[in-house]
């Protein structure tokens, strides 16, 4: 049985990354936070490297407010399965050097259906530690697109399908990221990789260019910079229906398993379409159905319920959602994804 809802739209931790940095450059009350305590912000996704963004609070301006700080002085540790552990590094490179957060690397990939542990030791904030479990992939089924308008926004329409599983309960989350690209340029003379892109890279290729098979080639390369894609929904059985008027743009879609309980589910997205074409910040859309831990879906779907009435509340009203890190403050949580990649941008 195939379950119909009405319209509506549709990456990795770097994705949740992005959001917890525009996150953390907001001002919070002194009262939501504790000065000095460590922060973990990650949502470890299946196949991805480990990464983990961790930081600490500082009380600003008199002590009045809280912002984040880098972290480099910790001992982290990651077990998988309560058997194999693994210690990361603070990693030091171009890419996360504007980070409000520092980040702890390893080699290592996650894997789908496990369960990890992460343990932090600071010679002054002390320990924290938090568990988690990243679900199977789930099962999508299908992904049409169309061109339309909703709310008279031009948006792209997406017709979603996904098969639920019988055998546990799952949290869904639907959501979209432009993430920007470069084309890299570049040949190969000799069994070496030159760089087309470079002046010494080109006048070197006009000495070697009349070489049989020689040929300009070209890769694209994420420049680990991402851009949050608004969404609109008019499903019903969408956790978001409790969250906000369905008139009224997301950056996440949020499903429960029981209302599906094992079929298969239809819905219809829309994706604003603002920042699919721009000549400054070229790149590709993501559109991914991910399965997460109860966790982080409970602490999205807060950050998502808070940052719809931030403007109409005070901010001293405000709350920072209740995370898993005992003894510390954020999320560790799991997620595996199915995704599509679309280009609109004309990459040359």
């Amino acid at each position: 049985m195939t379950k119909n809802s009405t319209p509506y739209y549709s990456f990795s931790w770097l994705f949740l990354l992005v959001l917890f940095i525009s996150a953390c450059k907001k001002n919070f009350s002194s009262d939501q936070f504790e000065d000095g305590k460590l922060v973990v912000l990650a949502e470890i996704t299946a196949l991805d490297t480990v990464k983990i963004p961790i930081g600490k609070t500082i009380k600003v301006e008199n002590g009045s407010l809280i912002r984040f700080e880098k972290v480099n002085d910790a001992t982290v540790t990651i077990t998988e399965n309560n058997t194999a552990s693994w210690v990361l590094q603070p990693n030091y490179s171009q890419q996360y050097i504007n980070n409000p957060t520092s980040v702890f690397t390893n080699k290592k990939r996650f894997k789908a259906n496990a369960s990890y542990r992460i343990d932090i030791k600071h010679p002054t904030l002390g320990s924290v530690s938090a568990t988690t479990y990243i679900p199977a992939f789930p099962h999508l089924t299908g992904v049409d697109t169309f061109s339309t308008q909703f709310n008279d926004k031009d948006v792209l329409g997406v017709n979603i399908t996904w098969k639920d599983s019988l055998d546990y309960d799952e949290f869904y989350i639907i959501e979209s990221v432009k993430e920007l690209v470069k084309n890299n340029h570049f040949f190969i003379y000799q069994g070496k990789r030159y760089s087309y892109d470079t002046q010494s890279g080109k006048e070197f290729y006009q000495t070697v260019k009349n070489t049989p098979g020689l040929k300009i080639l070209t890769d694209t390369v994420s420049l680990n910079k991402y851009t949050r894609l608004d969404l609109f929904t008019e499903d019903g059985q969408s956790e978001n229906a409790k969250i906000d008027k369905l008139t009224n743009p997301f950056r996440r879609i949020f499903y429960l398993d029981p209302f599906i309980n094992g079929e298969y589910y239809n819905t219809t997205l829309y994706i604003d379409k603002q920042f699919f074409v721009d000549p400054k910040q070229k790149g590709r859309v993501r559109l991914q159905l991910k399965s997460v831990s109860k966790e982080l879906y409970d602490y999205l779907k807060l950050y998502e319920k808070y940052k719809t009435d931030f403007g109409s509340v005070p901010t001293t009203q405000l709350v920072s959602p209740t995370g898993n890190i005992e003894n510390g403050l954020g999320v560790f949580g799991g997620s595996a994804k199915r995704e599509r990649v679309y280009y609109f941008d004309v990459l040359k």
